[in-house]
């Protein structure tokens, strides 16, 4: 794991000094080392700080192929490494050493582009490849690892991070008024966009090539979700074992380090399975070390019975920080500037936190991120579901849909706590279609629209429409739709977080279930076996149901990773607040009506998002746009 940056000038040399400079800004993602290459008329340069993982001896970038044709600086892990060094053996390539960096730039020159459907891993690489004179990019398929660029007339500037792009001082940090809408109504943000003007991410799954003698890029996708109608259905059964022995696969891959290793632990289905399938993996020799985080806010906030259940089930060791509100104000600002840009909700305080913590005891940690995304497991899937089985049984004359609807009763319950939503859902646009009820479940903005000045709103913008082209891409049942929608763009920003929050603290973050093969069988399996019964992970829970406890299978309080964040903000932290969003530079901006503001500082409900939207927002100004 590590940070990568290059430039690429039309026409002049590059200034090394500058390059250096933007290098020094993602030093946090490669403390074990650094590296730079130029070509001969230095027009182009690529960088690398590095985080060595595996064969930290021989891993050294940017590298070059024997022949010196091609050149890579690389972020992330090829997995699967192993089977692929054996296999461009045999076909006669000369590598050198057990690197997975190595065998990502030969598997280039033997196969091209087609080298990214043989990756099993996380990863945003660049290729120098001289004798095509090209750089060639791509980014994993799920967005783990990040690749952002600038381009203009003259100029190709790649990195890791928003930031390094920003130290070239070739593109102002400006605020790009679509994606604040954007991150206004998501908390993430659509398609390529971030929140600065003239700079795009790679999305996941793509590639791209940028001619040096034309200049003219090119951007494609290589990988997609499918979601195609059943041509056979399976039995139940068919579709556990499978998952599960892909699961297992997954696990023991990304196990291949040579740098201590352990798991996070929430007290969830998906941190707790991965964990345990873990210590299964690496045996009673190797005592797993496991962590958890703890507020002291109540039981609302406390997830840790669940965790040190699982911990003392694996025979783990179990790590457990206590997470504070003096934290939040003694780390907020530095999380800001790690983050780039506003994404998601306040859980990236607390995974910071733990990463943090964490990084004193090893280098890699597994996680489950990527479980609920998958397999169903958000409410919201299950409040629409049931919608949509509402209007199906009114529309039909037969009763197969009213079976569904009771034999989803039983699992009402998980609505619970859950009133502000559904009163919001169903207030309007009942039995619209698909795709404007879930736009209305993932819309975080227009309750709290009153808060900002209309002229920084845009007009004429149709966010609407850029939502339906992604969630509607395929002609699927709704539950798949909601799905393949957050799997494109909620989860990135999910990933967004886990890799700031690790890489800021040197320790490389792996996510089992999120391995390529798991997303694609897991899109054959029927809605009716994947959602059964509208339970909530109903694969998932059966096939952890002899690995983990019941009482974490069968919980009903699941809650996540909550933050008190807007507690503190009403109590501990409010003169914090209230000095920050009623400050003159604050005001002055014209971004917000201020009486507005300050009804959301005494008005935000427990878990919602909105307060703290706002907060990141200025504190982001702050950081990036005001200097």
């Amino acid at each position: 794991m590590c940070g990568i940056l290059g430039w690429k000038s039309k026409n002049t040399k590059i200034d090394k000094q500058l390059i250096r400079n933007m290098a020094e800004t993602i030093a946090h993602r490669g403390p074990d080392g650094e590296g730079f290459y130029y070509s001969e008329d230095s027009s182009l340069c690529l960088a690398h700080k590095r985080l060595a993982i595996i064969d930290p001896q021989n891993g050294q970038q940017p590298m070059s192929t024997h022949d010196n044709d091609l050149v890579v600086t690389f972020n992330g892990a090829i997995y699967n490494y192993i089977e692929l060094r054996r296999e461009l053996i045999n076909l006669g390539y000369p590598l050198k050493s057990y690197s997975d960096t190595e065998v990502l730039l030969y598997a280039y020159k033997e196969w091209g582009i087609k080298c990214l459907d043989k990756f099993n891993g996380m990863f945003a690489f660049v290729i120098h490849d001289k004798k095509n004179r090209k750089l060639f990019g791509a980014r994993d398929r799920l967005g783990e690892k990040p690749l952002y660029y600038f381009k203009d007339k003259n100029n190709f500037i790649f990195a890791s991070e928003i930031k390094a792009i920003l130290a070239s001082k070739l593109v102002s940090p400006e605020l790009n008024y679509y994606s604040l809408h954007e991150y206004l109504t998501f908390q993430y943000y659509l398609e390529d966009n971030t929140l600065f003007n003239n700079i795009f991410k790679i999305k996941p799954g793509h590639y791209f090539c940028l001619n040096e003698d034309s200049f003219q890029l090119e951007i494609n996708e290589y990988w997609d979700i499918i979601h195609t109608k059943i041509q056979e259905e399976h039995s139940e059964d068919f579709y556990v074992d499978n998952l599960k022995a892909l699961i297992n696969d997954s696990i023991s891959m990304r196990l291949r380090a040579d740098v201590p290793l352990g798991s996070h632990l929430s007290g969830g289905i998906d941190s707790s399975a991965v964990a345990a399938m873990n210590a299964l993996r690496l045996g009673e020799s190797f005592k797993l070390k496991t962590f958890t985080g703890r507020f002291l806010e109540g039981a609302d906030y406390d997830e840790t019975k669940y965790a040190k259940e699982v911990s003392e089930l694996i025979h783990s060791e179990y790590n457990e920080i206590i997470i504070k509100d003096s934290d939040f104000l003694e780390h907020i600002d530095d999380i800001i500037w790690y983050m780039d840009e506003p994404q998601a909700g306040p859980g990236v305080f607390s995974q910071y936190m733990v990463a943090k913590y964490a990084s004193k005891k090893v280098k890699v940690v597994l996680g489950g991120q990527g479980g609920d995304e998958t397999f169903l497991g958000y409410t919201r899937y299950f409040l629409a579901y049931y919608e949509k089985m509402l209007k199906r049984n009114i529309e039909s004359k037969g009763d197969y849909y009213q079976r569904v609807l009771n034999s989803m009763t039983p699992n009402l319950y998980q609505l619970n706590g859950y009133q502000p939503l559904m009163q919001d859902f169903f207030a309007k646009g009942l039995f619209g279609s698909d795709s404007k009820r879930y736009f209305r479940l993932s819309d975080r903005f227009s309750s709290n629209e009153s808060i900002f000045s209309k002229e920084f709103l845009v007009s004429g913008y149709d966010l609407f429409e850029k939502f339906d082209k992604i969630f509607s891409k395929y002609d699927t049942s709704i539950a798949n739709k909601m799905s393949y929608f957050d799997m494109k763009t909620f989860l990135p920003s999910l990933l967004h977080v886990e890799d700031r929050t690790s890489m800021v603290n040197g320790i490389e973050s792996r996510v089992p279930l999120l391995d390529h093969r798991i997303i694609e069988f897991a899109a054959t399996v029927p809605v009716h076996i994947k959602f059964k019964d509208g339970i909530n992970k109903y694969l998932p829970k059966r096939i952890f149901k002899n690995i983990i406890p019941d009482s974490i299978i069968e919980r009903k309080d699941k809650k996540g990773f909550p933050t008190p964040t807007n507690l503190w903000f009403k109590t501990s932290l409010n003169k914090w607040v209230k000095d920050l969003l009623s400050d003159r530079r604050t005001i002055e901006r014209g971004l917000y009506q201020k009486d507005e503001l300050l009804k959301l500082i005494d008005g935000s409900s427990q878990f919602g998002r909105s307060l703290w939207g706002v907060i990141n927002l200025e504190l982001w100004h702050r950081k990036f746009i005001d200097k």
